[in-house]
């Protein structure tokens, strides 16, 4: 019973996130089978976490925190994502999640995420 009321938190707190994401943004995100194209309109790299919408209920995942490690769109950039690159994604599943987010610098190396924003995703 524990477990299905977490999981009922998680899918609130989630719905709560998307309900306020606003649609203007420095990142365009746009599906084009078999891949997802984001689009980064801002002077900055913007740092991204795609997974499908359905499972991202179900995991436990951390912000990347370690530039040079995490996934990214460059500065006035584009990247592609496969479908198969989408965490959870199995072949006809109809909608992703990309969580996006910018690091600040903290000195000495370290970095934190400045808030994390959510762009749903038809595939």
């Amino acid at each position: 019973m524990e477990v299905v009321m977490k999981r009922r938190l998680v899918w609130l707190c989630l719905v709560s996130m998307i309900a306020c994401n606003s649609p203007t943004g420095p990142l365009g995100v746009s599906a084009a089978h078999p891949s997802l194209q984001l689009q980064n309109s801002s002077a900055t790299p913007i740092y991204y976490f795609a997974v499908e919408r359905e499972s991202a209920a179900l995991i436990d995942w951390a912000v990347c925190t370690d530039a040079p490690a995490c996934a990214t769109v460059p500065a006035h950039g584009r990247t592609v994502v496969p479908y198969d690159q989408i965490v959870g994604y199995a072949p006809g599943e109809r909608q992703a999640i990309v969580y996006w987010w910018h690091l600040e610098p903290l000195g000495a190396g370290q970095f934190r995420a400045d808030s994390i924003r959510v762009v749903v995703v038809g595939l």
